[in-house]
Protein backbone atom coordinates (compact mmCIF):
# COMPACT_ATOMS: atom_id res chain seq x y z
CA UNK A 1 0.00 0.00 0.00
CA UNK A 2 0.93 3.69 0.06
CA UNK A 3 1.56 6.59 2.42
CA UNK A 4 1.77 10.36 2.11
CA UNK A 5 5.29 11.59 1.29
CA UNK A 6 7.01 13.36 4.17
CA UNK A 7 8.25 15.93 1.65
CA UNK A 8 4.80 17.21 0.72
CA UNK A 9 4.14 20.93 1.20
CA UNK A 10 0.37 21.55 1.12
CA UNK A 11 -1.06 25.05 1.26
CA UNK A 12 -4.14 27.07 0.40
CA UNK A 13 -4.21 30.54 -1.12
CA UNK A 14 -6.97 32.68 -2.58
CA UNK A 15 -9.45 29.82 -2.40
CA UNK A 16 -7.19 27.33 -4.19
CA UNK A 17 -5.47 24.27 -2.76
CA UNK A 18 -1.94 23.42 -3.83
CA UNK A 19 0.45 20.56 -3.26
CA UNK A 20 4.20 20.61 -3.80
CA UNK A 21 6.78 17.89 -3.17
CA UNK A 22 10.29 19.08 -2.36
CA UNK A 23 11.90 15.82 -3.48
CA UNK A 24 10.32 15.43 -6.92
CA UNK A 25 9.64 19.18 -7.41
CA UNK A 26 6.11 18.29 -8.52
CA UNK A 27 3.54 21.06 -8.05
CA UNK A 28 -0.21 20.92 -8.72
CA UNK A 29 -3.42 22.73 -7.95
CA UNK A 30 -5.67 20.17 -6.33
CA UNK A 31 -9.36 19.70 -7.05
CA UNK A 32 -11.77 18.29 -4.48
CA UNK A 33 -11.56 14.73 -5.85
CA UNK A 34 -7.77 14.49 -5.48
CA UNK A 35 -7.89 16.13 -2.07
CA UNK A 36 -10.37 13.48 -0.97
CA UNK A 37 -8.12 10.74 -2.34
CA UNK A 38 -5.19 12.11 -0.36
CA UNK A 39 -7.30 12.17 2.79
CA UNK A 40 -8.32 8.56 2.17
CA UNK A 41 -4.70 7.50 1.68
CA UNK A 42 -3.73 9.26 4.89
CA UNK A 43 -6.49 7.32 6.69
CA UNK A 44 -5.48 4.02 5.01
CA UNK A 45 -8.84 3.79 3.20
CA UNK A 46 -7.72 2.64 -0.24
CA UNK A 47 -10.81 0.86 -1.51
CA UNK A 48 -12.59 4.02 -2.72
CA UNK A 49 -9.62 5.64 -4.46
CA UNK A 50 -9.66 5.65 -8.29
CA UNK A 51 -6.65 3.85 -9.75
CA UNK A 52 -5.81 6.90 -11.87
CA UNK A 53 -5.51 8.99 -8.72
CA UNK A 54 -3.10 6.50 -7.20
CA UNK A 55 -1.06 6.35 -10.41
CA UNK A 56 -0.87 10.14 -10.75
CA UNK A 57 -0.02 10.77 -7.12
CA UNK A 58 2.61 8.04 -7.10
CA UNK A 59 4.23 9.30 -10.31
CA UNK A 60 4.40 12.83 -8.89
CA UNK A 61 5.87 11.56 -5.62
CA UNK A 62 3.02 12.88 -3.47
CA UNK A 63 2.56 9.34 -2.20
CA UNK A 64 5.17 6.61 -1.83
CA UNK A 65 5.11 2.92 -1.09
CA UNK A 66 4.37 2.14 2.54
CA UNK A 67 7.71 0.37 2.86
CA UNK A 68 9.81 3.28 1.59
CA UNK A 69 12.06 4.99 4.12
CA UNK A 70 12.50 8.45 2.62
CA UNK A 71 15.18 9.43 5.13
CA UNK A 72 17.18 6.33 4.25
CA UNK A 73 16.92 7.27 0.59
CA UNK A 74 18.41 10.69 1.27
CA UNK A 75 21.17 9.18 3.38
CA UNK A 76 21.95 7.01 0.37
CA UNK A 77 22.11 9.82 -2.19
CA UNK A 78 24.03 12.03 0.28
CA UNK A 79 26.65 9.33 0.70
CA UNK A 80 26.81 8.61 -3.03
CA UNK A 81 27.56 12.27 -3.69
CA UNK A 82 29.90 12.79 -0.76
CA UNK A 83 32.03 9.68 -1.16
CA UNK A 84 31.39 8.54 -4.71
CA UNK A 85 32.13 11.71 -6.65
CA UNK A 86 34.56 11.27 -9.55
CA UNK A 87 35.09 15.02 -9.98
CA UNK A 88 38.01 16.81 -8.33
CA UNK A 89 37.16 20.36 -7.29
CA UNK A 90 39.37 23.09 -5.88
CA UNK A 91 38.48 26.53 -4.58
CA UNK A 92 41.74 28.48 -4.82
CA UNK A 93 42.31 31.75 -2.95
CA UNK A 94 45.09 33.24 -5.06
CA UNK A 95 45.72 35.78 -2.30
CA UNK A 96 44.22 36.85 1.01
CA UNK A 97 44.83 40.48 0.04
CA UNK A 98 42.00 42.55 -1.44
CA UNK A 99 41.59 45.92 -3.09
CA UNK A 100 38.38 46.36 -1.05
CA UNK A 101 37.77 46.80 2.68
CA UNK A 102 34.18 45.65 3.15
CA UNK A 103 33.17 45.93 6.84
CA UNK A 104 31.36 42.57 6.89
CA UNK A 105 34.19 40.54 5.30
CA UNK A 106 35.21 37.52 7.39
CA UNK A 107 38.79 37.43 6.06
CA UNK A 108 41.86 39.17 7.45
CA UNK A 109 43.65 40.80 4.52
CA UNK A 110 47.38 40.10 4.48
CA UNK A 111 50.01 40.33 1.76
CA UNK A 112 50.16 36.61 1.08
CA UNK A 113 50.06 35.10 -2.41
CA UNK A 114 50.32 31.74 -4.12
CA UNK A 115 53.61 32.10 -5.97
CA UNK A 116 57.00 30.46 -6.39
CA UNK A 117 57.28 27.10 -4.62
CA UNK A 118 53.63 27.22 -3.53
CA UNK A 119 52.55 27.50 -7.17
CA UNK A 120 54.61 24.44 -8.09
CA UNK A 121 53.16 22.56 -5.11
CA UNK A 122 49.68 23.49 -6.31
CA UNK A 123 50.37 22.09 -9.77
CA UNK A 124 51.72 18.86 -8.26
CA UNK A 125 48.68 18.61 -5.99
CA UNK A 126 46.38 18.89 -9.00
CA UNK A 127 48.39 16.40 -11.03
CA UNK A 128 48.49 13.84 -8.21
CA UNK A 129 44.78 14.06 -7.43
CA UNK A 130 43.11 13.83 -10.85
CA UNK A 131 44.10 10.23 -11.44
CA UNK A 132 40.97 8.14 -12.06
CA UNK A 133 38.81 11.28 -12.00
CA UNK A 134 36.27 12.21 -14.65
CA UNK A 135 36.75 15.96 -14.34
CA UNK A 136 38.54 18.86 -12.71
CA UNK A 137 36.83 22.11 -11.76
CA UNK A 138 38.32 25.21 -10.15
CA UNK A 139 36.72 28.21 -8.49
CA UNK A 140 39.09 31.18 -8.30
CA UNK A 141 38.62 32.99 -5.03
CA UNK A 142 40.32 35.42 -2.65
CA UNK A 143 40.74 38.05 -1.21
CA UNK A 144 40.39 39.34 -4.70
CA UNK A 145 41.57 36.65 -7.13
CA UNK A 146 42.34 39.12 -9.93
CA UNK A 147 45.19 40.59 -7.91
CA UNK A 148 47.02 37.49 -9.17
CA UNK A 149 45.91 37.28 -12.81
CA UNK A 150 49.30 35.87 -13.75
CA UNK A 151 48.85 32.90 -11.40
CA UNK A 152 45.34 32.21 -12.73
CA UNK A 153 46.69 32.23 -16.27
CA UNK A 154 49.61 29.88 -15.59
CA UNK A 155 47.74 27.37 -13.44
CA UNK A 156 44.71 27.38 -15.76
CA UNK A 157 46.82 26.61 -18.82
CA UNK A 158 48.63 23.88 -16.90
CA UNK A 159 45.33 22.35 -15.77
CA UNK A 160 43.69 22.58 -19.21
CA UNK A 161 46.64 20.88 -20.90
CA UNK A 162 46.79 18.22 -18.19
CA UNK A 163 43.06 17.44 -18.50
CA UNK A 164 43.24 17.29 -22.29
CA UNK A 165 46.13 14.84 -22.11
CA UNK A 166 44.14 12.59 -19.79
CA UNK A 167 40.80 12.90 -21.55
CA UNK A 168 38.92 14.48 -18.65
CA UNK A 169 36.75 17.58 -18.52
CA UNK A 170 37.84 20.94 -17.16
CA UNK A 171 35.71 23.90 -16.05
CA UNK A 172 36.32 27.06 -14.05
CA UNK A 173 34.45 29.90 -12.38
CA UNK A 174 35.35 32.92 -10.27
CA UNK A 175 34.15 34.91 -7.27
CA UNK A 176 35.32 38.50 -7.77
CA UNK A 177 34.38 41.96 -6.56
CA UNK A 178 34.37 42.93 -10.26
CA UNK A 179 36.48 46.07 -9.95
CA UNK A 180 39.38 44.71 -12.03
CA UNK A 181 37.23 42.61 -14.37
CA UNK A 182 37.20 44.73 -17.51
CA UNK A 183 36.49 43.45 -21.02
CA UNK A 184 40.11 42.69 -21.89
CA UNK A 185 40.58 40.66 -18.70
CA UNK A 186 37.28 38.82 -19.19
CA UNK A 187 38.21 37.83 -22.75
CA UNK A 188 41.50 36.37 -21.60
CA UNK A 189 39.88 34.52 -18.71
CA UNK A 190 37.16 33.05 -20.89
CA UNK A 191 39.14 32.27 -24.04
CA UNK A 192 42.47 31.19 -22.56
CA UNK A 193 41.64 30.09 -19.00
CA UNK A 194 38.14 28.64 -19.52
CA UNK A 195 36.63 30.86 -16.79
CA UNK A 196 33.07 31.17 -18.08
CA UNK A 197 31.14 32.15 -14.94
CA UNK A 198 31.66 34.91 -12.38
CA UNK A 199 29.86 36.02 -9.24
CA UNK A 200 30.03 39.75 -8.50
CA UNK A 201 28.54 41.50 -5.49
CA UNK A 202 26.54 44.74 -5.58
CA UNK A 203 25.19 45.96 -2.24
CA UNK A 204 22.12 47.72 -3.56
CA UNK A 205 22.28 51.07 -5.33
CA UNK A 206 25.37 53.30 -5.36
CA UNK A 207 24.49 55.06 -2.10
CA UNK A 208 24.87 52.03 0.18
CA UNK A 209 27.18 50.03 -2.08
CA UNK A 210 29.76 52.81 -1.90
CA UNK A 211 29.64 52.64 1.90
CA UNK A 212 30.08 48.87 2.24
CA UNK A 213 31.99 47.89 -0.92
CA UNK A 214 34.79 50.39 -0.45
CA UNK A 215 38.28 50.49 -1.88
CA UNK A 216 41.31 50.46 0.39
CA UNK A 217 41.53 54.23 -0.04
CA UNK A 218 37.92 54.62 1.19
CA UNK A 219 36.48 55.48 -2.23
CA UNK A 220 33.35 53.86 -3.66
CA UNK A 221 33.34 51.19 -6.36
CA UNK A 222 29.82 51.07 -7.82
CA UNK A 223 30.38 52.95 -11.08
CA UNK A 224 33.46 50.97 -12.12
CA UNK A 225 31.84 47.63 -11.31
CA UNK A 226 28.70 48.53 -13.24
CA UNK A 227 30.81 49.64 -16.20
CA UNK A 228 32.68 46.33 -16.13
CA UNK A 229 29.50 44.23 -15.93
CA UNK A 230 28.17 46.01 -19.03
CA UNK A 231 31.43 45.17 -20.82
CA UNK A 232 31.61 41.47 -19.96
CA UNK A 233 28.09 39.97 -19.79
CA UNK A 234 28.38 38.76 -23.40
CA UNK A 235 31.72 37.07 -22.66
CA UNK A 236 30.93 35.17 -19.47
CA UNK A 237 27.88 34.41 -17.39
CA UNK A 238 27.51 37.10 -14.70
CA UNK A 239 25.60 36.37 -11.51
CA UNK A 240 25.11 39.39 -9.25
CA UNK A 241 24.93 38.66 -5.53
CA UNK A 242 23.15 41.37 -3.54
CA UNK A 243 24.06 41.33 0.15
CA UNK A 244 21.10 42.45 2.25
CA UNK A 245 21.37 43.88 5.76
CA UNK A 246 19.13 46.06 7.91
CA UNK A 247 21.14 49.09 6.82
CA UNK A 248 20.84 48.65 3.05
CA UNK A 249 17.59 46.79 2.45
CA UNK A 250 15.72 49.95 1.42
CA UNK A 251 18.47 50.94 -1.00
CA UNK A 252 18.49 47.49 -2.65
CA UNK A 253 15.25 48.52 -4.38
CA UNK A 254 17.23 51.16 -6.29
CA UNK A 255 19.51 48.59 -7.88
CA UNK A 256 16.98 46.82 -10.09
CA UNK A 257 15.83 49.94 -12.00
CA UNK A 258 19.50 50.83 -12.52
CA UNK A 259 20.14 47.40 -14.05
CA UNK A 260 17.19 47.97 -16.40
CA UNK A 261 18.40 51.45 -17.36
CA UNK A 262 21.90 50.06 -18.03
CA UNK A 263 20.47 47.51 -20.47
CA UNK A 264 21.24 44.48 -18.26
CA UNK A 265 17.72 43.10 -17.89
CA UNK A 266 17.76 39.40 -18.91
CA UNK A 267 21.53 39.61 -19.44
CA UNK A 268 22.69 39.00 -15.87
CA UNK A 269 21.43 36.88 -12.99
CA UNK A 270 20.56 38.42 -9.63
CA UNK A 271 20.07 36.81 -6.25
CA UNK A 272 19.76 38.16 -2.72
CA UNK A 273 21.80 36.94 0.25
CA UNK A 274 21.71 37.92 3.93
CA UNK A 275 24.76 39.42 5.59
CA UNK A 276 25.76 36.99 8.34
CA UNK A 277 28.40 37.13 11.11
CA UNK A 278 30.46 34.14 9.94
CA UNK A 279 33.21 34.37 12.54
CA UNK A 280 34.80 36.67 15.12
CA UNK A 281 36.41 38.90 12.48
CA UNK A 282 32.98 40.07 11.30
CA UNK A 283 31.09 40.32 14.58
CA UNK A 284 31.21 44.11 14.19
CA UNK A 285 28.37 43.87 11.68
CA UNK A 286 26.28 41.34 13.61
CA UNK A 287 23.72 43.95 14.68
CA UNK A 288 23.11 44.77 11.02
CA UNK A 289 22.40 41.16 10.04
CA UNK A 290 18.90 39.99 9.25
CA UNK A 291 17.71 36.81 10.91
CA UNK A 292 16.50 34.30 8.35
CA UNK A 293 12.81 34.88 8.95
CA UNK A 294 13.28 38.62 8.47
CA UNK A 295 15.36 38.07 5.36
CA UNK A 296 12.83 35.69 3.82
CA UNK A 297 10.20 38.44 4.05
CA UNK A 298 12.45 41.05 2.48
CA UNK A 299 13.55 38.61 -0.20
CA UNK A 300 9.98 37.97 -1.36
CA UNK A 301 9.17 41.68 -1.34
CA UNK A 302 12.24 42.36 -3.48
CA UNK A 303 11.26 39.58 -5.89
CA UNK A 304 7.73 40.98 -6.14
CA UNK A 305 9.16 44.44 -6.78
CA UNK A 306 11.32 43.05 -9.58
CA UNK A 307 8.20 41.52 -11.15
CA UNK A 308 6.32 44.81 -10.80
CA UNK A 309 8.93 46.89 -12.65
CA UNK A 310 9.59 44.22 -15.28
CA UNK A 311 13.05 43.06 -14.18
CA UNK A 312 13.39 39.40 -15.21
CA UNK A 313 14.73 37.84 -12.04
CA UNK A 314 13.78 34.33 -13.15
CA UNK A 315 11.09 31.83 -12.23
CA UNK A 316 12.84 31.02 -8.91
CA UNK A 317 11.07 27.69 -8.81
CA UNK A 318 12.15 25.79 -5.66
CA UNK A 319 13.74 22.71 -7.21
CA UNK A 320 15.45 20.04 -5.14
CA UNK A 321 19.24 19.90 -5.23
CA UNK A 322 19.48 16.24 -6.19
CA UNK A 323 22.55 14.76 -4.59
CA UNK A 324 24.31 18.12 -4.34
CA UNK A 325 25.64 19.16 -0.95
CA UNK A 326 28.25 21.61 0.33
CA UNK A 327 31.80 20.93 -0.84
CA UNK A 328 33.04 21.08 2.77
CA UNK A 329 31.60 17.63 3.45
CA UNK A 330 32.35 16.09 0.05
CA UNK A 331 35.38 13.95 -0.71
CA UNK A 332 37.81 15.20 -3.39
CA UNK A 333 36.85 18.85 -2.86
CA UNK A 334 39.19 21.28 -1.11
CA UNK A 335 39.88 24.95 -0.48
CA UNK A 336 43.45 26.21 -0.94
CA UNK A 337 44.52 29.48 0.65
CA UNK A 338 47.39 31.80 -0.21
CA UNK A 339 49.66 30.21 2.42
CA UNK A 340 49.35 26.91 0.58
CA UNK A 341 47.20 25.47 3.36
CA UNK A 342 44.31 23.11 2.59
CA UNK A 343 40.84 23.46 4.11
CA UNK A 344 37.36 22.02 3.59
CA UNK A 345 35.34 25.22 4.21
CA UNK A 346 35.61 28.66 2.58
CA UNK A 347 34.99 30.31 5.97
CA UNK A 348 38.23 28.92 7.41
CA UNK A 349 40.80 30.21 4.91
CA UNK A 350 43.76 31.86 6.60
CA UNK A 351 43.11 30.17 9.97
CA UNK A 352 45.94 27.67 10.37
CA UNK A 353 44.27 25.96 13.33
CA UNK A 354 41.47 24.86 10.97
CA UNK A 355 43.56 23.52 8.10
CA UNK A 356 43.53 19.84 7.15
CA UNK A 357 46.96 19.94 5.56
CA UNK A 358 49.13 21.83 3.10
CA UNK A 359 50.11 21.62 -0.56
CA UNK A 360 53.67 20.67 0.38
CA UNK A 361 52.82 18.05 3.01
CA UNK A 362 49.43 16.73 1.87
CA UNK A 363 46.50 15.96 4.19
CA UNK A 364 48.04 15.84 7.65
CA UNK A 365 45.36 16.97 10.14
CA UNK A 366 43.09 13.96 10.47
CA UNK A 367 41.03 15.49 13.27
CA UNK A 368 40.01 18.55 11.25
CA UNK A 369 39.33 16.45 8.16
CA UNK A 370 37.16 13.93 9.97
CA UNK A 371 35.14 16.72 11.55
CA UNK A 372 33.83 17.54 8.09
CA UNK A 373 33.72 14.07 6.57
CA UNK A 374 31.74 12.68 9.51
CA UNK A 375 29.16 15.45 9.34
CA UNK A 376 25.59 14.21 9.43
CA UNK A 377 22.31 15.88 8.61
CA UNK A 378 21.10 17.60 11.81
CA UNK A 379 18.24 15.83 13.56
CA UNK A 380 15.85 18.75 13.13
CA UNK A 381 16.29 18.50 9.35
CA UNK A 382 15.20 14.86 9.25
CA UNK A 383 11.61 15.86 10.01
CA UNK A 384 11.52 18.90 7.73
CA UNK A 385 9.37 18.71 4.61
CA UNK A 386 11.69 20.98 2.58
CA UNK A 387 14.96 19.25 3.51
CA UNK A 388 15.70 18.28 -0.15
CA UNK A 389 15.79 22.01 -1.02
CA UNK A 390 18.50 23.01 1.45
CA UNK A 391 20.12 19.72 2.59
CA UNK A 392 20.62 21.00 6.11
CA UNK A 393 21.73 24.44 4.90
CA UNK A 394 25.41 25.22 5.60
CA UNK A 395 27.23 22.39 7.47
CA UNK A 396 29.40 25.00 9.17
CA UNK A 397 26.30 26.31 10.97
CA UNK A 398 25.61 22.98 12.65
CA UNK A 399 29.16 21.67 13.07
CA UNK A 400 30.45 24.55 15.12
CA UNK A 401 27.62 24.77 17.63
CA UNK A 402 27.43 22.90 20.90
CA UNK A 403 23.75 22.30 20.17
CA UNK A 404 23.94 21.09 16.58
CA UNK A 405 20.25 21.80 16.05
CA UNK A 406 20.53 25.42 17.20
CA UNK A 407 20.95 27.20 13.86
CA UNK A 408 18.67 29.20 11.63
CA UNK A 409 16.92 27.43 8.79
CA UNK A 410 17.17 28.42 5.14
CA UNK A 411 14.86 31.25 4.04
CA UNK A 412 12.87 28.80 1.91
CA UNK A 413 11.49 27.42 5.15
CA UNK A 414 9.53 30.65 5.45
CA UNK A 415 8.82 31.70 1.86
CA UNK A 416 8.62 28.51 -0.21
CA UNK A 417 4.82 28.77 -0.43
CA UNK A 418 5.06 32.38 -1.60
CA UNK A 419 7.56 31.38 -4.29
CA UNK A 420 5.30 28.57 -5.45
CA UNK A 421 2.25 30.80 -5.61
CA UNK A 422 4.27 33.34 -7.61
CA UNK A 423 5.18 30.55 -10.02
CA UNK A 424 1.51 29.54 -10.27
CA UNK A 425 0.41 33.08 -11.01
CA UNK A 426 3.07 33.53 -13.69
CA UNK A 427 2.63 30.16 -15.40
CA UNK A 428 -1.13 29.55 -15.00
CA UNK A 429 -0.57 26.00 -13.83
CA UNK A 430 -3.48 23.86 -15.05
CA UNK A 431 -5.67 22.43 -12.34
CA UNK A 432 -4.89 18.78 -11.70
CA UNK A 433 -2.69 18.45 -14.79
CA UNK A 434 0.28 16.20 -14.12
CA UNK A 435 2.33 15.75 -17.29
CA UNK A 436 5.47 13.67 -17.39
CA UNK A 437 7.50 16.58 -18.72
CA UNK A 438 6.54 18.63 -15.64
CA UNK A 439 7.82 16.07 -13.17
CA UNK A 440 11.22 15.19 -11.81
CA UNK A 441 11.93 11.57 -12.69
CA UNK A 442 14.08 11.02 -9.62
CA UNK A 443 11.22 9.34 -7.77
CA UNK A 444 13.24 6.74 -5.90
CA UNK A 445 15.54 3.76 -6.11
Amino acid sequence: MFKISKFNVPFAKEGNFFLYNSHTSSFVKLNDEYRESLRSINNKQFESIPQKHLDDLLEAGFIVKESKDENAFYTYIHNMNRFGSTNFHLTIATTLQCNFRCPYCYEEHVDEYIEGEKEEDLKKFIQNNIQNKSGLSITWYGGEPLLKKDLIDRVSKFAIELCESRGITYSASMVSNGYLLNRETAKKLANENNVRQVQITLDGGPETHNITRILRNGMGSFDIIMKNIKQIYDIMSVNIRVNVSKENVADVYKLLPILIDEGLNQKVGVYFAPVEPINTSCQSVSESCLITKEFSKWEMELIEYADKIGFQIGELYPSHRGASICQAVVQNQYVIDAYGDIFKCWHEVGNKTKRIGSLSEGLTNEENLLKWMNWQLPAKCETCNIMPLCKGRCPDLSLNKEDKNNFECHQLKYNVKDRLFRYYQRSYLDSQKINSDELSKEIGV
